[in-house]
């Protein structure tokens, strides 16, 4: 066997034998063996990547259930810091792409400086895009017309109804979600690039004090701070629906929605994903609060149906269900109170603040075509007619006998235009000039009566509307947070408490501001100039704007 084993000769040579086959090879299979490999590689991590198997898995509860219809492929981008100087550059650049950004030059100006020359005279009152009369064409009673509707246990689906359409930019939702619109409304509406920017840091310190569960607590958002904690819990208790309502609006009203691939797409998503998960089978969203949370938190659902035009989720039944609720808890007054309608035997009750929450809920909600009973509309004129006081009835009540107050009027008035009253009526008239009487005071600071009177004075587009915006805007730019963990908030209680800095804390009064500086394109102007209704008493109506400038 031994003839069989190679020489020692044969055992040298056998490795330059081996390398001159492997190179043989190398010349004549190689490149293509190696380009095949390299070809088959990329192809595979495209496909993977495509099937959404490339990266790290999503966080446990990232998103509710019903989101579970999003196209996920775009992944969503993540915003690590914002300073108040910094984006958007324009006041048409706050849509899902600029929000994304943050690493812009920071501005060194004092942002309040940016007012009065980026408004056009009159406060920009030109003609709505939509050549429309905005909002709900005047909310009237009779536009409130019935629907089908499936009732079940305390949920309800809507048929087809006078929706705003995809994204917000159809009848009554301004801009939202239309970058284009949003860029003329803004400027033409009487928006700066400093208001946007004060709004894009609005939104950055919401996003970054939600809760691990998607919602948001009044007095428990310190939790999340990072570095020096904020200040200014709010002293409400059982108000976590509101605080979660208070929070979402703001992202709504700049068009952001759970359905959109912006930074914020998963913060909204789990925000609504907690107000219906802590919804009650007939409706109710207080979660042991009261009726303000419902009323706030029934907007928000009307806003997310209308602005995705989902009619087919649960958002939508949960909007609904809350419609139905706020109408079963009408008082025989047409009010509503704290409470819902008690037992036949009890006293009716209301008051007007309560009242203002639940008609911009119907208000949504007939803009999202979901089903409000004209019975509904009737009780809230009735309420509306018992707490009406001066000449010419422009002026409201907390409730009935009782003294007009800059606030309810505001509330009031604001309702009125929504149920039909028309621009030139003496009862506006006289409600406009008593609110320009009480001009936004940053030593009174009252955002509540701010968020309400901005939108009343921002269906009046003129002078009166000028004059309005630039004060307002000016202190709300003014006294926002610039720096810290709380920068782009509101400080509640100081240098000046606000009067509902105490009980609302910190997320209601951030919430208001931003959201009165997005009244620009959060609604269409009820009103305009060139197609007012002169059916109305004109002489009359110039002698009530008379009395109400001589006493406000």
């Amino acid at each position: 066997m031994l003839k069989f084993l190679p020489s020692p000769a044969q055992l040298l040579a056998l490795p330059a034998h081996v390398a001159a086959v492997v190179k043989a090879w190398c010349l004549t299979y190689g490149i293509w063996w190696g380009s095949s490999m390299v070809g088959h590689a990329v192809l595979l991590t495209v496909v993977l990547m495509l099937l959404g198997r490339v990266g790290s898995p999503p966080k446990e509860g990232e998103a509710p259930a019903f989101e579970a219809r999003l196209d996920t492929e775009i992944p969503v981008p993540q915003l690590d810091h914002f300073d108040v100087g910094q984006t958007p550059l324009e006041p048409s650049e706050l849509n899902t792409e600029t929000l994304s950004l943050f690493d812009a030059p920071k501005m060194e100006a004092d942002p309040a400086t940016e007012t009065s020359d980026a408004i056009p005279s009159g406060g920009g009152s030109g003609a709505s895009p939509s050549g429309g009369i905005g909002g709900l064409d005047q909310f009237a009673v009779k536009a409130l017309g019935p629907g089908p509707l499936v009732r079940g246990t305390g949920m309800a689906a809507s048929g087809t109804g006078r929706g705003p359409g995809s994204g917000g930019a159809g009848n009554g939702f301004g801009a939202r979600g239309d970058k284009n619109a949003r860029a003329a409304m803004v400027g033409g509406y009487g928006g700066t690039k400093a208001s946007e920017r004060a709004v894009a840091a609005a939104l950055h310190w919401f996003d970054r004090h939600q809760n691990a569960d998607g919602g948001w607590s009044v007095n428990g958002f310190m939790q999340n701070c990072n570095g020096d904690p904020c200040t200014g819990p709010g002293t409400a208790d059982r108000a976590d629906s509101a605080a979660t309502a208070m929070a979402l609006l703001p992202f709504l009203a700049a068009g952001q929605t759970h359905f959109t691939k912006g930074p914020y797409r998963d913060t909204i998503a789990k925000g609504i994903g907690w107000l219906i998960s802590h919804q009650k089978q007939d409706g109710d969203l207080r979660d042991g609060g009261n009726m303000y949370s419902h009323g706030l938190a029934a907007i928000t659902l009307c806003e997310a149906t209308a602005l995705t035009n989902d009619k087919d989720s649960r958002v939508h039944l949960a909007a609904q269900g809350a419609i139905d609720f706020i109408v079963r808890a009408q008082y025989e007054s047409g009010g509503w109170h704290y409470t819902a309608r008690p037992e036949p035997d009890e006293p009716p009750f209301g008051d007007t603040s309560v009242v203002g929450w639940q008609v911009m809920a119907l208000k949504s909600a007939q803009m999202a075509g979901l089903e409000v009973p004209e019975s509904t509309i009737a009780g809230s004129h009735k309420w509306l007619k018992a707490t009406a006081l001066g000449k010419y009835g422009g002026q409201f009540s907390y409730q009935p006998n009782t003294g007009a107050t800059a606030s309810m009027t505001s509330v009031g008035l604001l309702c009125t235009q929504y149920l039909g009253a028309k621009r030139d009526s003496p009862s506006i008239q006289e409600g406009m000039a008593y609110l320009l009487g009480h001009l936004p005071d940053p030593q009174q600071p009252n955002c509540y009566y701010w968020y309400y009177a901005t939108q009343v004075m921002h269906n009046l587009p003129g002078p009166e509307w000028d004059t309005w915006n630039r004060q307002m805007r000016r202190v709300l730019i003014d006294s926002q947070i610039k720096k810290g963990c709380a920068e782009g908030s509101w400080d509640p209680l100081r240098p000046i408490a606000d009067q509902w800095g105490e009980p609302g804390g910190r997320i209601m009064v951030t919430s208001l501001c931003c959201l009165t500086l997005e009244v620009y394109y959060r609604y269409l102007p009820l009103y305009k100039l060139d197609n007012l209704d002169t059916t109305e008493n004109t002489e009359q109506t110039t002698t009530a704007a008379a009395d109400a400038k001589a006493k406000p």
